[in-house]
């Protein structure tokens, strides 16, 4: 038998509370509709403890593809750009022998976003085809090219277009290869979902969870959401499809999963970049040789993928702070215990919103917050408070709690080694001024946060 093929199914926004076979573990229950999400869960390791550790776009992906926390690739912000010298599962993969792709969304190439990606910024990757960072769902547009780009224009609904690129990818391989398909959906904007995808999800019957305070836009946006889901489902299905079609399954390491999750409403904000499970939490399916059908403990994290997925290939790991769960995986055997989070820049939706830098951790058990100005900002029992409801940051009663939560984010933060600054030293010492501030000037316009320039 061949070395295994990789195929990494990438939604955008798509928060890990939204998947039919959770089964309503630990009080969250859903009625989403991912059938064929659900039979690849049955048969591999269906991970409820997936998180991301940045829960936004950029940071997100930068870490899924080089095992590193934002400060130690780079991309602290969107539209960031992720240095080409840095080694990630696509030089991994590429130097390993595997023909290497990408279709859908990058986001990790900088300013502007609608281009081209040539391959110096797209390290690894020899085919691509997709947009650095689009939102138009509905009649886009993709570049295709290896040394010069070719727009395409194309009409109907993008995870279906870049369906059909995916299974002529497939359909011309004859050695082991990597794809990546970036699906933009659920991302908003909410109603660039087709009419013919709606129906399943009537609005009378459409409830919103305890934390989300309830109205009718709520639960219009969450019946959108929910029908976008269930679209890119049928996306994944497809492609699960044409691999048994051409014999490739049972050889190849599928993974589902998404760079964050989506607050839609809940705690009374939208979008990313907190602390809530909403925006941490993420689909983790890996199914394939050598992932028996388990419902593994404890959290597998984006920043933990390359490594884990270089592990099952039988090659060696990248990243300094990412772990090779891949011997966990294979027994079935409980992950990682614990996993630092945070916001290390904070812009765009999460400044609107006021939510600043911040650092943390989650744990099968509690979710824990603190503030840049070195103030505890959330503590969750989740185990006890599934929704999140009951901050025990401020609780007399639970001082003790919150202390010993604090010290053990110094430890994390120490051994990542992450001083924790704001934003203007962060990006200072990272050498990134001039990239912040030209996408401050593209992306914000008269609201620019500039820095001054040494």
């Amino acid at each position: 038998m061949t070395a295994p093929n990789l195929v990494v199914l990438l939604a955008d926004q798509w928060r890990g509370q939204d998947q039919g076979w959770l089964d309503g573990a630990r009080g969250r229950a859903s009625q989403v509709r991912t059938p064929h999400l659900d039979r690849l869960a049955a048969g591999g390791a269906a991970i409820a403890g997936g998180c991301s550790s940045s829960p936004v776009c950029g940071p997100s992906r930068g870490s899924l593809l080089t095992g590193r926390l934002p400060h130690q690739h780079g991309v602290v912000a969107n539209d960031l750009p992720l240095s080409p010298r840095l080694e990630t599962l696509g030089t991994a993969l590429s130097g390993a022998g595997y023909r290497t792709g990408w279709i859908g969304k990058w986001h990790l190439a900088g300013l502007p976003r609608d281009k081209w990606v040539p391959p110096a910024a797209r390290p690894g990757i020899e085919h691509w085809a997709g947009v650095d960072c689009s939102h138009d769902h509905l009649d886009g547009h993709y570049y295709v090219g290896a040394e010069s780009p070719t727009r395409i224009d194309f009409v109907g609904y993008e995870p279906e277009v870049q369906t059909d690129l995916a299974v002529e990818f497939l359909a011309g391989q004859d050695a082991p290869f990597f794809l990546t398909v970036c699906y933009n959906p659920p991302h908003d904007p909410y109603d660039s979902v087709p009419e013919r995808l709606r129906t399943g999800y009537p609005i009378e019957r459409m409830t919103v969870p305890p934390n989300t305070p309830g109205s009718d836009e709520r639960r219009e946006v969450q019946r959108l959401y929910w029908s976008a889901i269930t679209a890119v489902d049928a996306q994944i299905g497809r492609i699960l499809a044409e691999l048994d079609r051409l014999g490739l399954r049972e050889n190849t390491i599928v993974v589902v999963t998404s760079d964050h999750g989506d607050m839609l409403g809940a705690h009374g904000l939208r979008a990313k970049q907190s602390p809530y499970a909403e925006a941490v939490r993420v689909p983790m399916v890996i199914s394939g040789p050598g992932v028996p059908a388990c419902r593994p403990a404890g959290l597998l994290g984006l920043v933990d993928l390359a490594p884990t997925l270089l592990g099952l290939l039988g090659l060696p790991p990248i990243g300094v702070y990412g772990r090779d769960l891949s011997d966990r995986l294979r027994s079935g055997a409980s992950l990682r215990t614990e996993l630092l989070i945070g916001n290390w820049v904070s812009f765009d939706n999460g400044y609107d919103q006021g939510i600043g830098e911040w650092r943390g951790f989650v744990t099968d058990e509690l979710t824990y917050a603190r503030t840049v100005d070195g103030r505890p900002w959330l503590l969750f029992d989740d185990r006890a408070d599934p929704w999140q409801l009951n901050n025990l940051a401020g609780d007399p009663a639970s001082a003790s709690r919150v202390a010993a939560a604090d010290d053990r984010l110094s430890a994390l933060l120490a051994e990542s080694g992450d001083g924790f600054w704001p934003a203007g030293r962060l990006l200072t010492e990272l050498g990134l001024v001039d990239d912040w501030n030209a996408r401050e000037i593209a992306l914000r316009g008269d609201r620019a946060r500039l820095l001054p320039t040494r």
